[in-house]
């Protein structure tokens, strides 16, 4: 039977001093967090006696309600009862210093990434023309094929609105207006004026005659600039009429400043971008595939790989792409081949379960599980995997093989029909065979030294009776992984008392070395907060585990977060789950340390033991022992 929590959350809110006291709540994985007009009202006695509340705390000015795994039915309880629930948190810390690179990198792939989709499903429609005209099913003069081919170009030629809506977001700019502007760069007039070739003015200021259909950077640019106009119009426009003046001035400034210099300026800035990409083509022909193929993995390493995705992208909208995506599936194709051969031939059988699942990770395009959990750690799998890459990119550059979709892994087959025919599509086939074949030969030839054999699975528990003989030889040990790279720390050295207190439960900490979160067994993504920082796991032999990325985290409400699996997804263990810039993190004053605790531990015959304490341990080493 369902409990019922209406009654339990009418007690909180009560206890809390009343709906009247609460100016707002809301949660993370495990506490709902109040602010409130008066802390004398809050009776925190009477809220420790509800079954569903394991504790309470303070911080700061946020009180704190340690609700465990009932926190989403009390959250829920309290927004239908009409708690003020508005996620903003005043409290939270806004201001954020990054190097240039790593600002211009993380705004671009806020900017491109959530488009990708869109992209794909045109680019699949493109696909089905192509195979219906090949086999001669629709007539390249029909309506239909003129109705398919707009609806397949849609996404393409309407680029910059798809990317001002997401520019929208990561620059804080009212999406409306940001969309206006890249209505203003397609506006039919415009593009007429354009394509007559008269001379166009604003004022007499001449407008540059430049076509902004499947561009992305001047977009991105001009969006970025109207966060600034945006903060500039408010200090200037008086209250009174903000509602209306503050939008038409923003509009007003913005729309000029972006046909007269932002649009030809991130023209320019394209045209270079496919100028030195065309200048390392001519010079160094079909060699820059096989070099960047097999560099790909260091440059994954630095993060700098998704710089290259609007280049890619913007060669797939006017034609297709020969480097960048191709250069990709050479290079995750090797590394599933490398990790399969390591599956294949190593005698651990941890690290055969591990190399399987990257494996087949790294072929459907992720391949940091391979690339950090087994590749890289075994060294040579890694150079056998680069070398190969750079073959099958060699042998993509000298066919000339042609991506017609953004993909980066098995799913580019179908990507490699188009313009080109069924040739293309049969050497891209090529290419993907000599890169996985080239990194599983040559991984198994090259070898690798195997890590030490884990302990058993099981351990004997000796209980002498009273003629001291034995009972119960045998009970199975749970081995839980590190989710991450760093110093191991005791639970009770957390800084924050409802995990020191093992309030949750027992556990262990890290506090990380790199911003990567991996799977710390076998089993299930139970939940990832919206807010990315805390994740339910359940193992395949049923504990369940939570892992909270720092301390107050939730408060960055996702920013800095990426989450690279849902809820219900099976992993395997040292599958990535989430990523996080660890440097920001710190700047933006939050502690790092993630417990990992045992929320069910009572369920288990002897208590969590870690086993590590204060020392280095790597992902995927053995973290805590549940018997």
């Amino acid at each position: 039977m369902k409990k019922d929590y209406s009654k339990s959350a009418e007690k909180l809110v009560q206890a809390m001093g009343g709906k009247d006291n609460i100016t707002r709540v809301f949660h993370c994985m495990t506490r709902l967090r109040f602010y409130v007009k008066d802390k004398n009202k809050i009776d925190e006695a009477e809220i420790k006696k509800l079954s569903e509340i394991s504790g309470v705390n303070w911080h700061q000015d946020q009180f704190q309600v340690i609700a465990g795994n009932e926190v989403n039915e009390m959250y829920a309880e309290l927004v239908k009862m009409g708690v003020p629930n508005d996620d903003e948190d005043s409290s939270a810390k806004t201001s954020e210093k990054k190097s240039i690179g790593s600002a211009i990198i993380d705004s671009v792939t806020g900017c491109m990434t959530p488009m990708i989709p869109a992209l794909t499903a045109a680019g699949m429609i493109k696909v089905v023309l192509t195979l219906l005209t090949t086999f001669n099913l629709v007539s390249d003069t029909s309506s239909t094929y003129q109705v398919i081919s707009f609806i397949g170009d849609a996404a393409f030629y309407f680029m910059p609105f798809l990317i001002a809506a997401n520019a929208a977001k990561v620059f804080n700019v009212n999406q409306s207006l940001a969309l206006i502007i890249a209505g203003v760069f397609l506006h039919p007039s415009f593009t007429a004026m354009i394509e007559s070739g008269d001379p166009i003015t604003f004022f007499s200021i001449p407008v540059t005659p430049t076509t902004y259909s499947y561009s992305v950077i001047p977009v991105i640019l001009m969006v970025w600039i109207m966060s600034y106009i945006v903060k500039l119009v408010d200090r200037i426009t008086p209250r009174i009429v903000k509602l209306i003046l503050h939008p038409t001035l923003v509009i007003l400034i913005s729309a000029p400043i972006a046909i007269i210099i932002v649009g030809p300026l991130g023209g320019i800035i394209g045209d270079g971008l496919a100028v030195a990409i065309d200048f390392l083509s001519t010079k160094l022909g079909f060699i820059i595939v096989g070099i960047l193929s097999a560099a790909f993995p260091f440059i994954v390493m630095t993060g700098m790989h998704h710089a290259l995705t609007p280049i890619g992208l913007n060669a797939i909208a006017t034609g297709g792409d020969t480097l960048i995506f191709v250069s990709q599936v050479c290079s995750n194709v090797a590394q599933g081949g490398a990790s399969l051969a390591v599956a294949v031939r190593s005698k651990d059988k941890n690290m055969k379960q591990l190399a399987s699942a990257s494996g087949i990770s790294a072929l459907m395009g992720i391949t940091e599980p391979a690339l950090y959990g087994v590749t890289l750690k075994l060294k040579r799998p890694v150079v056998a995997a680069a070398i190969a890459a750079g073959i099958g990119g060699i042998v993509g550059g000298l066919l000339q093989v042609t991506l017609y979709i953004a993909q980066n892994c098995l799913l580019a087959i179908p990507a490699f029909i188009g313009e080109k025919g069924m040739s293309n599509f049969l050497y891209g086939l090529i290419m993907i065979i000599v890169s996985f074949a080239g990194a599983f030969i040559l991984t198994m030839i090259f070898g690798f030294k195997d890590e030490i054999e884990e302990e058993n699975d099981t351990v004997e528990v000796q209980k002498h009776s009273e003629a001291g003989k034995e009972a119960k030889p045998l009970v199975e040990k749970i081995q839980i992984l590190s989710p991450a790279t760093g110093t191991v720390k005791d639970i009770t050295e957390v800084p924050d008392k409802t995990f020191a207190d093992k309030i949750l439960g027992d556990g262990a900490a890290v506090i990380p070395d790199e911003g990567k979160i991996y799977a710390p067994a076998d089993g299930t993504v139970v939940n990832i907060m919206d807010t990315k920082h805390g994740i339910m796991f359940q193992t395949a032999q049923g504990v369940e585990l939570l892992i909270h990325i720092g301390l107050e985290t939730v408060n960055l409400k996702g920013k800095h977060f990426t989450s690279h699996v849902e809820n219900g997804a099976q992993v395997k263990a040292g599958d990535l789950l989430v990523e996080f810039d660890l440097d920001a993190v710190k700047k933006e004053g939050y502690d790092p340390i993630t417990p990992v605790v045992v929320t069910n531990g009572d369920a288990y015959i002897r208590s969590v033991k870690m086993i590590k304490s204060g020392e280095k341990a790597a992902h995927g080493d053995c973290l805590l022992t549940i018997v």
